[in-house]
């Protein structure tokens, strides 16, 4: 397999599980913390980190603008304004 293609592949796995978590909180208006998106998704690991996969996504989504962080409650948002 070509470099191009285990790139694209990644990419597209990389999307598919920024969409599941943008869909998974649009369904949780109070919106949710870092480790019960892992949870919800499956993403959690055996790692003393057990969120680390889910908080670089998140993270990534929130500077994309595609979800928000408040900082009051501690929790990811839905952002209802994306594109």
């Amino acid at each position: 397999m070509s470099n191009m293609a285990q790139r694209e592949r990644a990419q597209l796995g990389l999307q598919y599980i920024e969409d599941a978590i943008v869909d998974l909180l649009s369904r949780h208006a109070e919106g949710m913390t870092e480790s019960e998106i892992a949870d919800a998704l499956g993403l959690e690991t055996d790692l003393p980190d057990r969120d680390a996969i889910a908080a670089g996504i998140v993270r990534l989504l929130v500077e994309t603008g595609r979800i928000l962080w408040d900082d009051e409650t501690r929790r990811y948002l839905d952002n209802p304004d994306r594109t």
